[in-house]
């Protein structure tokens, strides 16, 4: 998963441009709708004249980011699709990675556990050899190492997961605010 960080961070940079874009148009438009008013109550010749230059100048542009935003939705609905779908299948493979890296980190806990009652029976026993109880020690380190590294492992795999299905709930939202947006510039 981690090896589509970029592309995720890519896609993610180009839906703010997108709605940064999105909030231009609606903020022209709605400056446009205020000038047509003002327009009609304008009883002067010449601010009339110019008020209405302005409001042309400013449809044309209006529409300019509508002809731009329009491929811009294509794409990123496109993309977005692409990216749900790869993930889909990505957080299976993770789930699975998850169940093995759970089966192993029961298996070093119970290793652990294992080495844990060894060293002890070791320690208690007094006429153990020195060697004996070093290689004891040193069984119960490298178990309680493999423990601490498996579960360290597990919790990373855990937090991925819920990045992914984070990311995958915004990208379900973003393809639902795309089709209103389209709805949007069709009635504008």
């Amino acid at each position: 998963m981690n090896q589509h960080n970029a592309q995720e961070k890519k896609l993610k940079s180009d839906i703010h441009d997108k709605n940064e874009i999105r909030k231009e148009l609606s903020f022209s438009l709605n400056q446009l709708h205020s000038w047509q008013e003002k327009l009609t109550t304008i009883s002067n010749v010449r601010k009339e004249k110019k008020l209405s230059h302005t409001v042309v100048r400013y449809a044309n542009y209006i529409h300019e980011l509508k002809l731009f935003l329009t491929p811009v939705l294509d794409e990123l609905e496109e993309r977005i699709k692409s990216e749900m779908d790869f993930s889909v299948d990505e957080i299976e493979q993770f789930r699975s990675e998850i169940k093995t890296e759970t089966e192993q980190a029961a298996q070093a806990r119970v290793a652990f556990e294992n080495a844990k009652k060894l060293l002890e029976s070791t320690e208690d026993d007094k006429q153990t050899e020195p060697e004996a109880l070093a290689v004891a020690k040193q069984a119960y380190s490298k178990a309680f190492k493999a423990f601490r590294l498996e579960r360290a492992e597990l919790e990373e795999a855990k937090k991925e997961l819920a990045s992914e299905l984070v990311d995958r709930e915004v990208f379900k939202f973003e393809l639902k605010r795309i089709m209103i947006e389209r709805h949007f510039m069709a009635e504008v």
